[in-house]
């Protein structure tokens, strides 16, 4: 009885996504394609995607920014000793060498 239980709720997520996607995939072959558009009554619960060749693009970039010490004892308040660590092929320190490994485009 599980494993039938189990077969059925599969082909029906199945049948729920292929549903869903009908839309996205007609998007994609047509002529004149809708860029970063939502498809259906539930595209705001995001149950498939929609692909396009452009992101969404902000304005605004939001980084992170790690800091550390070496200091044994050391306030949050003590700004001498922390130290900002810079990601690899991350914006920061104009004065670096740009990162270039190919093929790989890293973000």
């Amino acid at each position: 009885a599980g494993r039938a239980v189990r077969q059925a709720v599969s082909l029906a997520l199945a049948a729920f996504i292929a549903a869903q996607s009908v839309p996205i995939v007609a998007n994609l072959l047509s002529e004149r394609q809708a860029m970063n558009a939502s498809f259906g009554s539930l595209a705001p619960w995001h149950f498939v995607n929609t692909y396009g060749a452009f992101g969404s693009i902000t304005k605004t970039r939001t980084e992170v920014i790690l800091q550390g010490s070496a200091a044994e004892a050391l306030g949050a308040d003590d700004a001498m000793g922390w130290r900002e660590y810079e990601f690899p092929c991350k914006p920061g320190d104009v004065d670096r060498r740009p990162c270039v490994i190919t093929p790989y485009h890293y973000r």
